[in-house]
């Protein structure tokens, strides 16, 4: 989860913390009080990732290879993220926004939908032929 008060800059901050869903237990958290304190735990930029993404790989660091589940809120989830987890062997559940780097609009813009609250899924293969992506298409309108 990512928090940021943006209303009061001098006296805000921005909570960075990590929850295990089966237990509800915190097992990392990080909270950012300055631009001073960010520049001093910020990791190095990788090849011109989001913000969002590099705080997502930092948190979830010492589980990789566990092939855990990871949930996310929208400021972490893009296309990007679920590769660069789906490379360290975590999965990504999340909504991802259709303005984000790597959404396939051109292949989600010709599923048909019918009404509100219909669904369709969208298969992403490697390669070998195995499905390592898959996109909910949802109409809410």
């Amino acid at each position: 989860m990512y928090v940021a008060i943006d209303r009061k800059p001098e006296h805000g901050c921005e909570i960075q913390n990590e929850a295990c869903g089966r237990s509800g237990s915190f097992l990392r958290l990080s909270i950012i009080t300055s631009a001073e304190h960010r520049l001093k735990t910020a990791v190095a930029d990788e090849d011109g990732l989001p913000h969002g993404t590099i705080i997502l790989k930092k948190l979830v660091a010492p589980w990789a290879s566990t092939t855990r589940v990871v949930c996310a809120d929208s400021f972490f989830a893009s296309v990007v993220v679920a590769q660069r987890l789906l490379g360290t062997r975590l999965r990504l559940i999340a909504v991802v926004k259709t303005a984000t780097r790597g959404f396939p609009m051109g292949s989600m813009a010709t599923i048909p939908v019918g009404a509100r609250g219909e669904h369709r899924l969208y298969k992403h293969a490697s390669a070998d032929g195995v499905t390592d992506l898959i996109a909910v298409l949802f109409a809410d309108r």
